[in-house]
């Protein structure tokens, strides 16, 4: 797996630590806590387990459409909506670099 794959990889897996933070902090107000987990699970099936198993464009709309919708504020977190953007980034980066190749 190329270098831009493992550092999408690695962001991505920061993006599921932060949701689960979220989790922790929205079971005060348990009716919100379904929010973090719904985007923990999706991030870690549609992007992290893509991303582990190499197959970088697989997780590249997921990555893109994931990150958006956490950015917004009360439907999912900024930080992981950031990290999965950079991950969207950097797999594009590895597309761009093997086309070339």
């Amino acid at each position: 797996m190329d270098r831009d794959l493992e550092t999408a990889k690695t962001l991505a897996l920061i993006a599921i630590i932060f949701d689960l933070i979220g989790l922790v902090f929205a079971l005060v107000f348990l009716p919100l806590a379904i929010v973090p987990f719904i985007f923990m699970l999706l991030n870690y099936f549609l992007v992290y387990k893509p991303l582990s198993e190499g197959r970088g464009q697989e997780a590249e709309t997921s990555a893109l459409v994931l990150g958006i919708l956490q950015i917004i504020p009360f439907i999912g977190g900024v930080i992981p909506g950031l990290l999965l953007i950079f991950t969207w980034v950097k797999i594009r980066d590895s597309i761009n670099r093997s086309s070339r190749s």
